[in-house]
């Protein structure tokens, strides 16, 4: 149950700040899929917040 609702969380996070985001999608187009990615995983606050839940959910399977 705890499972469902962490990932329900990354769920929440994605779609209220990633989808339609204007920083990713330039940077998608001025270089590439690769490059955007890395930009939202390294930079991004958003990013952070997700590599934080996403910590939750590993620790949760153990």
């Amino acid at each position: 149950m705890e499972r469902e609702k962490i990932i329900e969380e990354m769920n929440e996070i994605l779609t209220t700040y990633c989808e339609g985001c204007l920083v990713k999608s330039t940077l998608r187009k001025d270089y590439n899929k690769v490059h955007a990615h890395q930009f939202c995983i390294q930079t991004c606050t958003v990013g952070e917040k997700l590599k934080l839940v996403g910590k939750k959910l590993v620790a949760n399977k153990k």
